[in-house]
């Protein structure tokens, strides 16, 4: 499962943008469009599959390009501390 890593960051949403901001180093990340609404699918329940199948019902992309993304998102965030995969 994929989890927000919520005891080491802040958040804020302003209009159709979410700011993060990483407790420990300070570093800051902008996410819209699609980041901010793979963010906010991230909920601790979901799988990378389930993500990928929710994204794939809102946006035209084939599930080999939605898998390669997402994971790639995941990665980046999970890298920046604002998430953790079991």
């Amino acid at each position: 499962m994929i989890r927000k890593a919520a005891a080491h960051f802040a958040e804020t949403e302003l209009d159709d943008e979410i700011v993060l901001m990483n407790i420990d180093t300070g570093r800051f990340h902008a996410l819209k469009g699609t980041a901010r609404s793979i963010w906010k699918l991230i909920d601790g329940a979901r799988s990378l599959e389930a993500i990928s199948s929710e994204m794939m019902a809102q946006y035209d992309v084939d599930a080999a390009t939605c898998s390669a993304e997402i994971s790639r998102f995941i990665d980046e965030m999970t890298g920046a501390g604002f998430v953790e995969q079991n």
